[in-house]
């Protein structure tokens, strides 16, 4: 009998939690559309109003500055769509950002990051210096983990009367976020991150963000801001999973522990880790052996049975240029070589362990030949 594959891509998309398994029964003895005002649509109602409830209440803001959307991808295209006729872009963030950027009539400024993958503070200034703009900072990078002081960010960009729009999209589930804290005038965040379904995301707006401009119309869901009739079971799903992040410091410290273990044994085979000498999200670890191409060493660990990834699920399954570690300056060699492992509820040591032993294995047998 085959043995159980081992999966290790967590920022590509979680594992489906089991309350999103049981949210599924919620819908299938439901029905009704929620904008109706018969007792069945109320119902409907009560169910999507309950999970913007949760939702809000595990990022510390209120329900009504959270706005569904299909997913993390269409909160980015309706951000970025609020831009003053200038959008400065992070040069780590998303490819999401950058298509979604090019889309508009808008002049684009890239943002500089240094070796660790941290926006230059210094440039940021001297960009917005040349007049107002919509900054685009992500929280934490899909690729390395790396963290960015967003809270001094958004400081700055308020000061020179600017807009900042916050991809969370990684973070969230991961680390603790209070949206009121942070200063942020918009931030995305997305369902199958945490482990709902695809096809479910949210806007978050800040209160006293006015004049939101809607990129879908139609019939008035959601405050008027994003037509359409809501996916229900994705985002009573949604809600359930934000419902389960309750203890996501020692979850951290868990990951955190099961990746220094990991990085540990990777580093005495002669790894480079990306992003180690920053804040970095506690599941997630970018490394690269030159000796090995990414893409052979994925088709090695994937016949091993292991899912793990070379960064971003979003280029269709191809192995791309990596314009996050180049934005680095990272040389060539490493960038091809380079390896995402990304842990998440369902991960534990016996998994990292076997990862490991792959990788000793993979070296020893390369050294004898």
């Amino acid at each position: 009998m085959d043995s159980p594959r081992i999966y290790l891509d967590y920022n590509a998309s979680s594992l489906i939690r089991p309350e999103s398994i049981e949210s599924v029964n919620k819908v299938l003895n439901s029905y009704g559309n929620p904008s109706s005002i018969h007792k069945e649509g109320r119902s409907m109602r009560s169910l999507i109003e309950d999970s913007r409830e949760k939702i809000s209440n595990s990022l510390s803001t209120s329900s009504d500055n959270i706005i569904f959307t299909s997913g993390g991808t269409e909160a980015i295209d309706i951000a970025l769509n609020q831009n003053p006729g200038r959008i400065i872009i992070n040069s780590t963030e998303h490819i999401a950002v950058f298509e979604s950027a090019k889309a508009l009539n808008s002049d684009i400024d890239i943002l500089d990051v240094d070796k660790d993958g941290l926006i230059r503070i210094d440039l940021l200034e001297n960009l917005l210096k040349k007049g107002p703009a919509l900054v685009s900072v992500m929280y934490a990078n899909n690729e390395t983990g790396v963290i960015q002081p967003i809270k001094q960010i958004a400081k700055i960009v308020k000061s020179y009367n600017s807009i900042l729009f916050c991809d969370a999209v990684q973070a969230f589930g991961k680390v603790n976020i209070s949206f009121n804290e942070l200063g942020i005038d918009l931030m995305a965040i997305s369902a199958h991150k945490i482990g709902g379904f695809s096809g479910s995301g949210a806007l978050v707006v800040n209160k006293d963000f006015n004049g939101l401009i809607p990129k879908v119309s139609g019939g008035g869901q959601e405050f008027g801001l994003r037509g359409g009739t809501e996916n229900l079971l994705g985002i009573i799903s949604f809600g359930e999973c934000a419902s389960a992040l309750k203890d996501l410091d020692n979850e951290g410290i868990r990951l955190k522990e099961l990746i220094r273990l990991l990085e540990d044994n990777l580093s005495s085979l002669g790894a480079n880790i990306f992003g180690y000498n920053v804040e970095r999200l506690p599941n997630t670890s970018l490394f690269s052996f030159t000796e090995f191409k990414a893409e052979s060493l994925l088709m090695k660990l994937d016949l091993a049975g292991f899912s793990v990834s070379s960064g971003s699920a979003c280029s269709s399954g191809k192995v791309k240029e990596r314009h996050v570690l180049k934005a680095m300056n990272i040389g060539e060699s490493m960038q091809k070589g380079a390896i995402r492992v990304s842990l998440g509820w369902g991960s534990n040591k016996e998994q990292v362990e076997n990862l490991i032993n792959f990788f000793e294995n993979t070296f020893s047998r390369k050294t004898k030949e």
